[in-house]
This record gives C-alpha cells, sequence and structure tokens, in this order.
C-alpha cells in the first residue's frame, strides 16, 4: 500500500510520490467555490485561525501569540468550545479517501451539547460547496474513526461574538454523492 502524506508547506496531499486532489482542489474546479473566496489573505487567515482553534482544543494555545488581527475570529471559536461544551477527540487532521483517493483536513470531531460532531470552521460565510466539503469529509472520518457524527459549519465571528452554527441545509443524504459527481467532473476536466 502506497503510503500517504501532507505537505503543509504546499497544502498538498501525496499517496507515495503521486499527487492527489484536495477536497477545496476539487470543489474549487468544477466551480462552485467563487474567485473572492480564493484570495491568498482569507487563506492565511483562515489558516492561523484553524491553527489558533486546534491549539486551544488541545489545551495548548498561548493567547499572548495570537496575531490581533485574528483575535475576534479566534474567540468567538473559543466561544463555541465554551457554550457547546466541545471536546475534541481528534483535531486538524490530514487524511485522505481510500476509495476515491482525493485528501483532505477536517478541522474536528468530538462531542458537544448538540452531540457528536464533525465542525468546519469559517471565518466567512458557509455556502454550498459547504455541505459537499463536509459530507466529503464525513465519509472516511466515519471509517476511520467510527460514529455517528453530524455535520456542522461553525461561522465564526470576526469581533469575537457568537458563532453563527449552519447544519447543511441541503438534503444531506446527497451531498456525499453530489460531492462524487464533482470528484468525476474534476477527472474529466483534467484536475484543473
Amino acid at each position: 500500500m502506497e503510503k500517504f502524506r501532507f505537505d503543509p508547506e504546499s497544502h498538498a496531499y501525496y499517496l507515495g510520490s503521486v499527487r492527489i486532489p484536495s477536497v477545496t482542489q476539487i470543489i474549487s474546479g468544477v466551480g462552485l467555490i467563487s474567485d473572492f473566496a480564493r484570495n491568498d489573505a482569507a487563506a492565511e487567515r483562515g489558516t492561523l485561525v484553524h491553527l489558533a482553534l486546534a491549539l486551544f482544543g488541545a489545551n495548548k494555545l498561548d493567547f499572548s501569540t495570537v496575531d490581533e488581527r485574528i483575535m475576534g475570529w479566534v474567540l468567538s471559536g473559543v466561544r463555541f468550545y465554551e457554550s457547546m461544551k466541545f471536546k475534541p477527540v481528534v483535531l486538524e487532521t490530514p487524511d485522505y479517501h481510500p476509495d476515491y483517493l482525493y485528501g483532505y483536513t477536517f478541522d474536528g470531531i468530538g462531542s458537544s451539547s448538540m452531540g457528536d460532531i464533525l465542525i468546519d470552521w469559517k471565518t466567512g460565510k458557509k455556502t454550498r460547496a459547504t455541505a459537499l466539503q463536509l459530507a466529503a469529509y464525513l465519509d472516511p472520518v466515519q471509517r476511520r474513526w467510527g460514529g455517528k457524527w453530524k455535520r456542522l459549519a461553525v461561522e465564526l465571528d470576526e469581533y469575537g461574538g457568537e458563532p453563527n452554527l449552519a447544519y447543511p441545509a441541503s438534503d444531506q443524504r446527497t451531498d456525499f454523492a453530489d460531492f462524487l459527481a464533482c470528484r468525476r467532473v474534476y477527472d474529466l476536466l483534467g484536475g484543473r
């Protein structure tokens, strides 16, 4: 079996020496992520907020090291941890789907006052692509860690307020099939 690896510098996923597409590449490659949502500043902000919240979840966040420009989103995430009594089981874990050969890094799974949840932090607003993204994570996460995880997008507040909690609005039973259709179209387009 080929060895899986994730390169955090290039945010690339590999099986052996072969690069496999990420969930974001697939969804973006079929036109479901707008150019507006793909700017470098937003991507860097998201990366830093995700890192800070993973450190918080592992009881390792030193708030004095958090850049003031992202502090509001981080504090909103902390509010989520506290108000939802979120107890993470796994955080910020790169992995891949063994059957459909795509890579992903999911934000976290854990118990909460709402039950067991698979979360996705958002420093912007969720979109239709968010439901597909969470479905793409859910199938392999359930295979590896078991459980019946509810998918939950957590829209963090820029100013540190309560986050908006958003279950995917679409029919959750079809979301994974819809993502797999995107996966196939991505391949047909030449993996762009």
